[in-house]
């Protein structure tokens, strides 16, 4: 019988976040557009140049693999995988079925290979750039893979005699119930809340006609001041979104956790698929790379 596993898949966007040059001027965050260029650079490097430490245990990481596929009408998709292992750790090796034990014949540079799973979506329509990023505890982890694309980007402008002006963040997109992540967030940043842009028109508003050519949302954003948070506005914006009749399509909430990661909530992924199930190679342990990849590529598709 096949073994199977469910791989977990992480949420996250990617962003470009502009240095400031006063200290009190409005921090500027922008969609990580420039990430499939990066990712070019990197794959046109040598094997051994995409190597990157990594500050735990001698480990190394590499981007593998990645795949770009563009067409006119829909969001471009990159599909990859990073390879790592630990070296300069070699112990004697253990028989489960015998308890007979021998030395390790790999090298002391040679690690066990792990491959971490990819999909990134680069959506200019919605001025998004999601990264659909596979957890594997044993693998590259967000934090590793967002480093390797900072040092790539670093090295691409380089390349490119450009100045570096901004660094490379990751959100992380909370994936459990709206009101009981937004009550886990130590302060509550900025609160969004989309409308259908037929409001204009409505009695309300009573706009003209001329509403037709804009986008399907209009949007409505509380910034919370210096160091203060706004969480109440965002528990008004998720309930006027659920009231009977409600024109409100959708709200999003950016904040920080108690360890201070970036985290932002948003109502159009809380019932989102996290879990691809694919099966495991009985001689390797791998998982089925392309049930993967198909898995990240379908959750990708749904937004």
């Amino acid at each position: 019988m096949d073994k199977t596993k469910d791989c977990k898949i992480l949420f996250n966007t990617l962003i470009q976040r502009m240095w400031k040059d006063n200290q009190d001027d409005p921090q500027v965050d922008n969609p990580l557009y420039l990430i499939q260029d990066i990712i070019t650079y990197a794959m046109k490097q040598g094997k051994t140049k995409r190597f990157f430490d990594l500050k735990k245990d001698n480990k190394f990481c590499f981007l593998e693999s990645a795949t770009v596929t563009e067409t006119k009408k829909e969001p471009t998709l990159i599909a990859g995988y990073f390879k790592s292992a630990r070296s300069e750790f070699r112990p004697d090796l253990i028989n489960k079925k015998t308890g007979a034990e021998r030395k390790n014949p790999k090298e002391i540079s040679e690690g066990d290979i792990e491959k971490t799973h990819f999909v990134i979506k680069i959506d200019e329509k919605e001025k998004e750039v999601y990264f659909f990023l596979e957890y594997n505890f044993h693998g590259v982890t967000v934090n590793n893979a967002v480093n390797y694309f900072s040092v790539f980007y670093a090295k691409y402008l380089a390349s490119k005699d450009l100045k570096k002006n901004s660094s490379i963040k990751h959100l992380v997109i909370a994936r459990n119930n709206f009101l009981t992540e937004l009550e886990r967030l130590t302060r509550t940043r900025i609160a969004e809340i989309y409308f259908d842009k037929q409001l204009l028109g409505s009695k309300a508003l009573n706009f003209s006609n001329r509403f037709i050519s804009l986008k399907k949302d209009l949007k409505l954003v509380a910034s919370a001041s210096t160091q203060e948070s706004i969480t109440e506005v965002g528990i008004d914006f998720f309930n006027a979104m659920n009231k009977k009749d409600s024109d409100v399509s959708k709200v999003r909430i950016y904040g920080t956790d108690e360890d201070d990661n970036e985290i932002v909530l948003d109502t159009s992924f809380m019932s989102k698929v996290e879990f691809i199930p694919v099966d495991i190679n009985q001689e390797t342990g791998d998982v089925n790379s392309a049930q993967l990849f198909t898995g990240l590529k379908k959750i990708a598709n749904s937004f």
